[in-house]
């Protein structure tokens, strides 16, 4: 079956010639009141750890005013190996690399190293990267960079210019200017990129940071993934384990802002697991960038993916038709805890999937076991779900579940399924099984 889419640093100064520089070194930094620190949900006006964390991004921003620690910078980030070029900041600033923006942060804030890290001590692990791809790609170190922080997703950014006044950034619009985001560590650092089988993309000739892409094989010729590879995953081949595939996905919103970079694209079959408890989901099967089984690799970096993944294998399926016969949900989360480990409101969970079965009639999937295995609308609704948790203190977010776009109103001709976030429509899949 075939199917097609069409959418769319620094370097070491002496102290003496750190005197002599004409950027802001000797203001000491404290940061300012704003009704963007003062009013952070969930953690209550000025938390030490959001004073630390602002006090870092405003050290930052304001040793970014100097063009050799601009360049320094850009160069280390382009040599990290990470598709989006990240540094986690702690370990980077202890760095013989990070020494440079270290000895600059210290002298901005009186020239005393110890006081950075302990001032960093106070937050959680860090990520430094610029995560907007477009400036990424362009920006060559020149002046007017900006720097934003966040910690939880729920509570405010603040954003600091070279100078270190706080800016103004809007959530949901990345500003023009180059910007690098400091936020809570998403990336597994322990797993960095093959660099002998990936290539720095759209990188100016070396000039610019660039996004890092896994060659792909396609046809006899290994070339870079780009733009129209449609992200990682399983390249195809002639013969496939049999099971249950994606093989596209169309996301309206991933919820991820955009100074949080790529989102962590993860598709969860969930479903009964005792036959006492036929409504309590368990997490039966993970799909994403990272997994143990290779068969269920993907890498979903944006609004479209197309490939082919495994899902549920049939051995899976065959264990779990013994045993159930309503089916179980497939759906789309952006997971930015640990991976494929899901924390969840069940209740929050529970009322979107009501929302979308008293919509379409149906908020799940069940395959028919037969001479040609059917995908075909079950009746399972899940209620109570594992890994239950408070939602205000995780960044999961659930995206969808995969509904059979036979009894719906839309009708996409390439396409099996749409994705309903409640009574919401965002996004399209195409979910095949292969036997």
């Amino acid at each position: 079956m075939k199917h097609t889419h069409g959418e769319g640093a620094l370097f070491l100064a002496l102290l003496a010639a750190l005197g002599a520089c004409s950027d802001p070194i000797g203001r000491s930094v404290a940061p300012t009141a704003s009704p963007d620190v003062a009013t952070s949900p969930g953690i209550g006006p000025q938390s030490e750890e959001r004073v630390a964390l602002t006090k870092i991004a405003r050290l930052v921003a304001i040793a970014m005013d100097n063009e050799p620690a601009r360049q320094h910078l850009k160069r280390d980030l382009r040599a990290a190996p990470f598709r989006e070029h990240k540094v986690e900041l702690g370990p980077y600033l202890r760095s013989r690399d990070g020494k440079a923006l270290l000895t600059r942060m210290a002298a901005i804030d009186g020239g005393d190293e110890n006081a950075v890290f302990t001032t960093l001590s106070a937050v959680r692990s860090l990520e430094l990267y610029m995560p907007v791809a477009a400036q990424r790609e362009t920006w060559t170190g020149k002046a007017d960079v900006l720097v934003v922080s966040q910690l939880e997703e729920s509570s405010p950014i603040v954003g600091f210019n070279e100078a270190g006044g706080q800016v103004a950034l809007d959530r949901k619009v990345a500003p023009d200017q180059p910007t690098l985001s400091i936020v809570p560590v998403e990336t597994r650092f322990d797993e960095p990129m093959d660099l002998k089988k990936s290539k720095n993309a759209r990188d100016q000739n070396g000039d610019a940071i660039g996004t890092l892409e896994p060659f792909q094989l396609t046809q006899s010729s290994l070339i870079a993934c780009g733009e129209t590879c449609g992200g990682g995953g399983s390249g195809g081949g002639t013969s496939l384990p049999p099971g249950i595939y994606l093989e596209f996905s169309r996301l309206m919103d991933m919820k991820e802002p955009w100074f949080r970079g790529d989102p962590e694209i993860e598709v969860h079959i969930q479903g009964p697991y005792m036959g006492a408890a036929p409504t309590y989901a368990d997490d039966l099967s993970c799909s994403g960038e990272h997994v143990y089984d290779p068969r269920k690799y993907f890498d979903q970096n944006g609004s479209f993916w197309s490939g082919q993944v495994l899902l549920f294998s049939e051995a899976e399926v065959t264990a779990f038709v013994q045993k159930f016969s309503d089916g179980f949900h497939v759906m789309f989360w952006e997971d930015d805890n640990q991976p494929c480990t899901l924390k969840l409101d069940t209740n929050t969970l529970t009322e979107a999937l009501q929302s979308t079965a008293v919509a379409l009639g149906t908020v799940a999937i069940k395959v028919l076991p037969r001479a040609n295995w059917v995908i075909v609308s079950a009746a399972f609704l899940g209620t109570l779900f594992t890994n239950a948790g408070s939602w205000l203190t995780t960044n999961d977010d659930f995206l969808g579940a995969a509904v059979d776009q036979a009894g719906t109103r839309y009708y996409y001709p390439e396409n099996t399924h749409v994705i309903m976030d409640g009574q919401t429509f965002n996004g399209r899949a195409t979910i095949v099984y292969h036997h």
